[in-house]
């Protein structure tokens, strides 16, 4: 159940580590196409109040220009007003109106009799009138009048498609640009189809001057609105609107890509966790299979006492051998028997084999030992006492002649009663404990005052580092020098030139191991190797 449940745990972390980017990408998308298409939106309805205001102040310079005419409808009456219209193009006819608000003059020519067109009486000043239907001249449109003091009204039909004209045009099939006036929801001009707004939901008032808009449409699309209030006319405002789907138009498709893309990383993840669990728990299965048939093997590293010249023992490495000769590298397997717990009877099974291959030589010769490694796994309980115990009862090896290693980068908790304990008893059979790796990991020192060790092993790395120019060069010199003063052994790990081992040996290094004197060797190997190099 619980293997079930980390399962089920890695995937959902692999399915989440594929989607959370594209998540993330697909929302900023959408704040940047929005906010796009808000900007496009506002530049819009500006762009429209602009125009809109620079068509109607032209027009209103062009009624002011007119302000001398009269009302009986003189030749060079009718031709001021059809020059106006040829200099103004917006503006599609002019009139007249005398102060009984009759028409009595175009800028077609004297209209007889006079006729009172259905339009609102003008205030003193300019202004914007309609849609209103002149009957008279059978159109519909705006009439941008202006009334002087004496009572004549001067205006201009505009067809209101001139303010906005082509603007607009890009809003997409739900979109429109219009003019409105101050609390009016009926545009006299406009470009698209414009349905009927209903009411105003909400505004936000801008820093630019355009007010955004939410409103409420009979076709039931929801649009996003730009107002902006026309300069010189605060009774108008230029609104251009376009759908949510346009404004969602590109981050849509966009969204659809990255989303296609982020479930099949997704998916491909999971496949990768779930085939990296399926060939662990193989590897499981198969590790476990191996300890009963016996499908492991020891090397032997020697260890070489510095200041003699003698081998006096050697670190046992294990390696796993599968049927067809292919190794498994113990980077693989190590960490999988700490984390089903085959490590303590995996290391059961290397004490068993040290005391049947080297039993008789070490007993022999009290001057030799074996370094056996150990994980934090074995410090949880004191199982290690017992099998050890048991093991080596049986053998001529003596416990003093055993050395157990614990790597600093093991993580053993300093405040591990149980370790603590463990290592005590250990150490009272007068065994060993080395630290191996040491200065690799965050707690060489504080490991050093939490467990009584005999031994430091330099790591590989700062032997490398000697005769170099390196910073980490010094550092082996530091340890040495500590190591005496804690009355520490040192074993000096990677050794492989001759140059490295003489160093080590007038700093006052204890032992070496390391290529230069050989590999690791089979147990036969490793037997010949200490006669030759002990007897010459």
């Amino acid at each position: 159940m619980k293997r079930k449940l980390l399962i089920l745990f890695a995937s959902l972390v692999a399915f989440a580590t594929g989607i959370t980017p594209v998540v993330l990408a697909i929302w900023l998308a959408y704040e940047t196409t929005v906010s796009r298409a808000e900007d496009n939106l506002r530049s819009i309805s500006q762009t429209i109040a602009s125009e809109t205001a620079a068509i109607l102040q032209d027009i209103d310079k062009g009624l002011i220009a007119l302000s001398d005419i009269g009302y009986d409808c003189s030749p060079e009456d009718v031709s001021a007003m059809n020059t106006m219209t040829y200099d103004i193009p917006e503006i599609s006819e002019m009139g007249v109106m005398r102060p009984d608000r009759k028409l009595v003059c175009t800028s077609w020519g004297p209209v007889a009799p006079p006729v009172a067109p259905e339009i609102p009486e003008p205030v003193n000043g300019f202004r914007l009138i309609g849609p209103v239907e002149i009957r008279l001249m059978k159109r519909t449109g705006l009439i941008a009048i202006r009334k002087w003091d004496k009572g004549i009204e001067i205006g201009a039909l505009i067809h209101p498609s001139v303010l906005i004209g082509h603007m607009g045009a890009d809003l997409g099939e739900n979109g429109f640009a219009v003019l409105l006036r101050r609390d009016d929801t009926h545009p006299f001009a406009w470009n698209g189809n414009v349905p009927e707004m209903e009411m105003v939901q909400s505004q936000q008032e801008g820093s630019d001057g355009a007010t955004q808009l939410r409103a409420r449409f009979r076709d039931g699309v929801e649009r996003t609105l730009f107002a902006v209030e026309l300069d010189g006319f605060p009774d108008i405002y230029a609104v251009a609107a376009a759908s949510d789907s346009w404004v969602l138009r590109d981050w849509t498709r966009l969204a659809l890509i990255l989303g296609a893309i982020g479930a099949v990383t997704s998916v491909i993840l999971v496949f990768l966790v779930l085939s990296l669990f399926h060939r662990r728990l193989s590897l499981q299965g198969e590790l476990q299979q191996s300890l009963q048939k016996d499908e492991f093997e020891i090397n032997y590293q020697p260890v070489i006492d510095l200041q003699t010249g003698r081998c006096v023992g050697a670190e046992a490495l294990i390696s796993w051998v599968q049927p067809g000769g292919k190794r498994v590298r113990p980077d693989l397997f190590i960490p999988l028997a700490e984390d089903t717990g085959l490590i303590e009877p995996m290391t059961e099974w290397l004490m068993r084999q040290i005391r049947k291959e080297l039993g008789e030589l070490m007993e022999a010769d009290r001057s030799l030992h074996i370094a056996i490694n150990l994980s934090p796994v074995h410090f949880e309980s004191d199982r290690i006492l017992r099998t050890s115990r048991q093991i080596f009862s049986k053998s001529g090896i003596q416990p003093d002649q055993i050395i157990y290693e614990i790597t600093e980068r093991g993580l053993i908790a300093e405040d591990n009663v149980v370790a603590r304990e463990v290592m005590s008893k250990l150490r009272e059979r007068q065994s060993h404990i080395a630290l191996d790796d040491f200065g690799t990991g965050y707690s060489s020192l504080s490991y050093i005052n939490s467990f009584t060790l005999d031994y430091l092993k330099i790591d590989k790395a700062f032997v490398e580092a000697i005769g170099t120019d390196s910073l980490t060069a010094g550092l082996v010199d530091s340890i040495i020098d500590m190591a005496k003063r804690l009355e520490l052994r040192i074993i000096a790990e990677g050794i492989e030139t001759r140059e490295q081992a003489e160093y080590l040996r007038e700093q006052g290094a204890d032992y070496g191991q390391g290529w230069y004197y050989t590999k690791a060797l089979p147990v036969a190997e490793f037997i010949g190797f200490i006669r030759r190099f002990n007897h010459g």
